[in-house]
């Protein structure tokens, strides 16, 4: 009987471990998982990850956010990172500020059939305040814009 309770918890074990795995590589294809690995521990840095349960209300299958205050040479890093994310995007919209964009959606191809988006926000106060936000959803790209764009 031991033995079917130990081989019980290894197989959940090795589920569970399978259903990580899967969501840290949701982003493994993309720049922008280095802005997240660079400053997510940073001071003056809040990051937010999200899964599961807690996605539900929104229809979301995965959603990390970064904002970044006073770490002004971050807004040129993640532009870098998001001109390599945006080969291969379906859509593309930009909001230029005296030569820089300041706002960017991305709408990737979806993969393992969730629509992915990657929204960027550089404020032009003094320190700059920027916001990175990655979404994966089985909604439309435009629902999901729509839901977080949308004004309270």
């Amino acid at each position: 009987m031991k033995t079917i309770k130990t081989i019980k918890k290894y197989c959940i074990l090795i589920l569970l471990t399978f259903w990580a795995g899967a969501y840290t590589k949701a982003q493994s294809d993309l720049e922008i998982r280095k802005v997240f690995d660079e400053y997510g521990s940073r001071k003056g840095v809040v990051m937010v990850e999200l899964k599961g349960k807690m996605l539900e209300d929104y229809d979301f299958t995965a959603f990390k956010s970064i904002s970044i205050s006073d770490i002004p040479e971050a807004g040129d890093f993640i532009r870098k990172c998001l001109a390599k994310d945006e080969i291969g995007a379906k859509k593309v919209k930009q909001v230029v500020s005296n030569g820089k964009a300041t706002a960017i959606i991305l709408q990737l191809a979806p993969k393992d059939e969730s629509n992915r988006l990657i929204l960027f926000n550089q404020s032009s106060s003094n320190p700059p305040k920027i916001t990175l936000i990655y979404i994966e959803s089985d909604e439309t790209a435009d629902d999901v814009l729509k839901l977080v764009l949308k004004k309270k």
